[in-house]
């Protein structure tokens, strides 16, 4: 072999190796590292310190807990084994439902109104829904004074203080039509609502919360054919989740 290649030949093996080895050690499913928190509904677990009944509430079975693999004390998104509260990497919340186990949430839509008039119709024939399935998984967004995305997420909180925040919760259709419905606290991206609140009241626990003030906006897209978005009205939907790390 001529002398002159010899070194970048052997340069670019060993990079070689190390990009393989870096691919190997990638987390399984390949995206988002994931660490597991506690995440406990207000209601209907907790119904004495319910000021009116929550038109998002949890299904009364105890904390939804983050699951990890066995032996692991994190995930990656995207497995079909992921389910409850979680981090991400940007220490933003996530909440993870599937269907079949064995977990739900129920959504209120008593208290709003629906503005599809004209050519827009509404899909919306429902007032209330139970769901086994938040997919893709539900997001919250602690925001600055000027309504942008703290960088660390809920650890930017200082303890004591609170935070606006945005967040989606995303529900299947509660009649198995192909429909997305998406609840979205997010003034920015859905104007008409608002951003709710997170509260960091210790090192490692957050409460987040909707109450009288806060204005919720619904969203349906279909999920097969030319994806059409519909705003389905905005609702007063008071709700808690405390998240414990």
């Amino acid at each position: 072999m001529n002398r002159r290649y010899a070194l970048p030949l052997v340069i670019l093996l060993v990079a070689g190796a190390s990009m393989t080895t870096l691919a190997q050690k990638k987390p399984a499913g390949g995206g988002n590292t994931l660490f597991p928190v506690n995440a406990d509904f207000r209601c209907p677990a907790d119904l004495a310190t319910c000021p009116s009944p929550d038109k998002i509430q949890g299904d009364g079975l105890g904390t939804y807990r983050g699951t990890t693999p066995t032996g692991s004390a994190t995930t990656s998104e995207g497995l079909a084994s992921n389910m409850g509260g979680y981090f991400t990497e940007a220490n933003l919340f996530l909440f993870v439902l599937k269907s079949g186990l064995g977990r739900s949430i129920s959504f209120n839509f008593a208290d709003g109104t629906a503005p599809c008039t004209g050519p827009v119709k509404c899909r919306k024939n429902f007032s209330y829904a139970v769901s086994d399935v938040s997919l893709p998984g539900g997001r919250t967004y602690p925001v600055d004074a000027s309504g942008n995305d703290l960088r660390n997420g809920f650890m930017d909180i200082p303890v004591g203080q609170s935070a606006n925040a945005r967040i989606l919760i995303n529900f299947a259709d509660p009649t198995g039509r192909a429909i997305l419905w998406t609840v979205r606290f997010d003034p920015r991206l859905y104007p008409g609502s608002t951003y709710l609140r997170v509260t960091r009241t210790a090192e490692n626990l957050w409460v987040i919360e909707a109450d009288s003030t806060h204005t919720a906006g619904l969203e349906s897209a279909n999920t097969s054919g030319k994806v059409v978005k519909v705003n389905e009205g905005y609702y007063k939907m008071p709700f808690r989740i405390t998240v414990t790390k």
